[in-house]
């Protein structure tokens, strides 16, 4: 079982993930944009048992998960972090998502919609 913090803006994405996560067995913590996600990675990270992973949309308000990446990487250069998006339509390029996200550092990557199953090997992946 890992402990894993979900930040998601869209409430039927994040319930869908969680969902996901917990039929894994999983821990999940639950943010609504990259700002609460990096306040609440944060107080994870000074506790003795901080998250295994990061699920983070890309795009948000408040704050992108390009920059939540960045500033939870800041924190924990170790953390392992899946990156996910839609794209918010009209022309989105997943292999530029793809490798800006790569290169800012996290581990997956997963263009929506994506299968539950595809999560979970995502996640699962990262674990080992």
């Amino acid at each position: 079982m890992a402990k894993i913090l979900l930040i998601e803006d869209e409430e039927m994405v994040r319930y869908s993930l969680r969902c996901a996560l917990e039929s894994g067995g999983h821990e999940v913590f639950e943010a609504t944009d990259g700002e609460d996600g990096v306040s609440q990675f944060k107080k994870m990270a000074a506790a003795p048992n901080p998250a295994d992973i990061v699920v983070t949309d890309i795009l948000m308000p408040k704050k992108h998960g390009y920059d939540t990446i960045s500033e939870i990487l800041e924190i924990s250069p170790g953390t392992k972090i899946i990156a996910i998006s839609g794209g918010g339509g009209g022309d989105f390029d997943s292999k530029a998502f793809s490798e800006m996200s790569k290169f800012l550092g996290a581990e997956r990557m997963l263009a929506k919609p994506f299968s539950s199953e595809e999560f979970l090997l995502a996640v699962n992946n990262c674990l080992s």
